[in-house]
């Protein structure tokens, strides 16, 4: 009578065949996903901080911010003013400006978009010079050339640039706009953006251009990104085929465990494409870790399948292995995931999508191990030879199947175990030594973002942005907006109003003179003649002649007077220059002052940006003073406005600096939270296998200290945590108390079934050392591929899992068990329940883990 089949026998055809039908769609999902790669710096921080609501505001009244400066070796201006007022320069710069505004299509192909759909206006070096030297404007041409140096024109006052406003259209979809025209893999090739069509119109040769701005920093990332999931795709695929042959020595398990890899990977990514939600170049580094992780989890529960062989035979093998490995499995997964989810915690947007949807692809994975992979083991069953398979009325006895090195390899083990159990205090001391002098280190702990340090110094990006900043100028945005309030200003053809309580409102050129005010004061602190860290500012103060003396005599009063008069004549101008307008929601004028950090200076953006606050906002203070002084008032400088006594000056900070500054500080608070959560979740994890409150704490040390231990590490080396550091933390957590676990079943079951704490430390470790190097290759090696990235939060994360985790192995491997045998192991007592569950059945008598031929057991 044939043996009746299993649950896997009956169903592993109807299972394959689901996942061989909805394996198109996952990979088409995950393609999408991919597609919506689009990284926005300004995005980083939650809609509802203070710095994102300022930036937003700030788009809507001055859209310069999203900038980008473009330039070549060739962009110069060839000489002196004509006498018709034109600039000789670059005929292609008036060429690519006037095409980049026009009605025609891009690329001159019918049907297409036209060119002013992406772009909103355009400035150049020449026709700025032509416009300020206008006799209307009245500014000498030496002084219009002196204003422009350090932003329009460079220090040799030739080369010239053009500075591209980006509509509102072009923002969603940058590369479609700015990506240069690159071959990737497999000679796939990337179609050049609207801004380098138009370059080739204008033969303007691609590789000579030099792009600049926020919009640029955004594209980068995105081809980073990308970059990286291309270079990590292949690396971690041909690594874990490698692990796995390593670990299993069969072709086709390995095919199988590849599969495993593979499908969970493409399950992690199709999930932000079903959501709806964009791709970043961070959370790119999640199908990696998901790959890594199920090629991990797989071969765990191979080898339960392998020691099942010989038990049940190969039919029914596969279901014995999820009947012994599903509980182990689950909680490891969910240690991770608790892990990945506490990164939820962050401020910053794109850690809270890694760790949400990496979080997601790992319970995804379960779906593939528990249901897949014993299909799949069932259909192609493994045909390694076993001694022999128990059936009935037959012997039921174990021949060894373990090679003679694995057999040198499990003395080793058993060997190491008596001496930690021996010197188990000696142990403990010098780890706690140990781990004292490097956690001591933390005290010097700091965390930095650089937005030009997240690319690799060989990134195109890099090139130009040093060639520009050393032939035009710095290239980082900060902005600085001053609001006057409608009741505190004087109107026009007015030299004073009565405003409420006949309190005298400020003139045009009154407000002009604050502005100027607080440009000279910052240009003397942060410009060249100070700390040299930003180029010229600018602001509608460079579209007007040089303002009069502020003294006391007639002369000055007169002059003044005209100077105010013919301000007021242009103020219309003066709007559409886009560093002043009026703000109808709030009834203030907005003088805008701009800023441009240099990039290459290692600015601490956190105490430029508090530098830069307690600066302005004295000269601000003395300035409404003087106003009062003069027959004004003098009203509290405060950027809240929604009080009743509504300030006459508000001041608002924005720009890339402030949002990075942010960030910054949203990073140490980050990770402090993201760690304290992944704690406070995995921990009752591990009381659940321990079963007990202290006994979990216990079990948990050897966990936290390895991240303790290499922050510290990071710290007593002067070296700053960002945002690749930032994740390994709580992940590492996640990954790391996996073996503790698959150890401590192995212990907790020895332990009550003998009652004896000592020999269930070594029969636990007998099982488990070999393992636990298996697991912490296969992650720790597998994740190490990181390492390769150009994109540096990815390769940061690389070498710190690996680092961690090799760690973890360490102190789970030496630690772990010498705490079990010294006093902390006493909390750990044997459960009263006397009947052996599958996982008793199957372990060998204690007294006989250095002599039994029993296959190691992976869990």
């Amino acid at each position: 009578m044939p043996p009746t089949k299993t649950w896997f026998g009956r169903m592993s055809f109807g299972i394959l065949l689901c996942f061989f039908l909805a394996t198109p769609f996952l990979f088409y999902a995950a393609a999408r996903a991919v597609q919506s790669n689009n990284n926005q710096v300004g995005d980083w921080l939650p809609a509802t901080f203070r710095e994102t609501e300022e930036l937003d505001w700030y788009r809507q009244h001055f859209a310069s911010d999203q900038f980008v400066v473009l330039t070549w070796d060739g962009c110069k201006i060839e000489g002196s003013i004509r006498e018709d007022g034109s600039v000789p320069a670059d005929p292609r710069i008036d060429q690519l400006a006037n095409l980049l505004i026009s009605d025609s299509p891009v690329g001159g192909k019918q049907g297409a978009r036209p060119y002013a759909h992406y772009f909103k206006s355009i400035y150049t070096g020449p026709r700025l010079l032509e416009y300020l030297s206008d006799s209307a404007a009245g500014i000498p041409f030496d002084i219009a050339k002196q204003r422009l140096v350090g932003s329009f024109l460079g220090p040799d006052r030739q080369q010239t640039c053009l500075l591209i406003t980006l509509s509102d259209a072009a923002l969603p979809n940058l590369r479609q706009v700015l990506a240069r025209p690159v071959v990737g893999p497999l000679g796939f090739q990337h179609p050049a953006g609207v801004l380098f069509t138009a370059l080739e119109s204008c033969e303007i040769d691609a590789d000579q251009a030099r792009l600049g701005g926020p919009p640029v920093d955004n594209v980068a990332i995105d081809e980073e990104g990308e970059r990286t999931l291309i270079r990590l795709a292949g690396l971690s695929g041909l690594l874990g085929l490698t692990l796995s042959w390593w670990s299993l020595r069969s072709i086709r398990l390995t095919c199988i465990v590849f599969s495993c890899g593979i499908l969970s990977a493409a399950a992690g990514l199709a999930s932000l494409w079903i959501a709806g939600t964009n791709t970043d170049a961070i959370v790119l580094s999640m199908p990696a870790l998901v790959y890594v992780l199920g090629i991990s989890g797989a071969v765990h529960l191979i080898n339960y399948y392998r020691d099942s062989i010989s038990d049940v035979g190969p039919n029914a093998a596969p279901g014995k292995a999820i009947a012994m490995g599903w509980k182990p499995a689950v909680l490891c997964s969910l240690t991770t995931a608790f892990g990945l989810l506490s990164l939820c915690a962050s401020e910053l947007t794109p850690i809270q999508k890694f760790g949400f949807y990496s979080a997601i692809g790992v319970m995804e994975m379960l779906i593939v191990l528990f249901l897949f992979l014993p299909a799949a083991l069932y259909m192609w069953p493994d045909k390694l030879p076993v001694a022999s398979i128990r059936t009935k009325g037959k012997s039921k006895s174990r021949e060894a199947t373990v090679p003679a090195s694995d057999g040198a390899m499990q003395r080793f083990w058993d060997g190491l175990c008596d001496v930690i159990v021996r010197h188990h205090a000696l142990v403990t001391i010098t780890f706690i030594v140990l781990i004292v002098g490097l956690v001591s280190g933390l005290r010097y702990y700091r965390t930095s973002i650089d937005l030009m340090k997240l690319f690799g110094k060989e990134a195109r990006i890099l090139k130009d942005y040093r060639w520009i900043e050393a032939n035009i100028g710095p290239l980082v945005p900060v902005e600085i907006v001053l609001g006057f309030d409608s009741e505190s200003i004087a109107q026009t053809g007015e030299s004073k109003s009565n405003g409420p309580d006949d309190k005298a409102g400020w003139t045009l050129l009154e407000r002009m003179n604050i502005v100027a005010a607080t440009q000279r004061t910052i240009e003397h602190k942060f410009g060249p003649h100070g700390s040299n860290v930003i180029g010229p500012t600018m602001s509608a103060l460079m579209f007007v002649p040089p303002l009069p003396r502020q003294d006391r005599s007639m002369g000055s009063f007169v002059q003044r007077k005209l100077m105010n008069r013919k301000l007021e004549q242009a103020y219309d101008s003066l709007s559409n220059s886009g560093y002043m307008t009026f703000d109808k929601d709030s009834n203030r004028e907005l003088w805008r002052i701009s800023l441009r950090v240099a990039a290459f200076e290692d600015v601490d953006y956190g105490q430029f940006t508090q530098s830069l606050k307690a600066l302005v906002d004295p000269v601000i203070t003395q300035s409404a003073a003087k106003h009062a002084n003069a027959g004004g008032s003098i009203h509290q400088v405060n950027q809240v406005s929604a009080r009743s006594d509504r300030p006459a000056i508000t001041t608002v900070y924005t720009g890339v600096v402030p949002i990075v500054y942010k960030a910054q500080t949203a990073l140490l608070r980050s990770l402090i939270s993201s760690t304290v959560w992944s704690f406070l979740t995995i921990t009752p994890l591990l009381m659940l296998v321990s079963r007990g409150f202290f006994a979990g704490m216990v079990a948990m040390l050897p966990n936290v200290l390895p991240v303790l231990v290499v922050f510290g590490g990071i710290s007593w080396l002067g070296q700053p945590v960002e945002i690749g550091s930032m994740m390994a933390a709580s992940i590492a957590l996640g990954v790391a108390v996996d073996d503790t676990i698959h150890y401590l079943t192995w212990f907790r079951v020895s332990l009550n079934r003998d009652g004896d704490r000592l020999n269930a430390i070594r029969s636990a470790y007998h099982h488990c050392a070999t393992p636990t190097l298996q697991a912490t290759l296969i992650n720790g090696l597998g994740l190490s591929v990181f390492m390769v990235s150009t994109f540096s939060p990815t390769k940061q994360f690389g070498y710190l899992m690996l680092v961690i985790l090799f760690a973890g192995a360490i102190a789970e491997l030496l630690l772990l068990p010498a705490l079990l045998a010294g006093p902390l192991g006493r909390v750990f007592k044997p459960s009263q329940k006397t009947k052996g569950t599958t996982l008793q059945k199957s372990l060998p008598h204690p007294d006989s883990a250095r002599t039994s031929n029993v296959t190691t057991v992976t869990t």
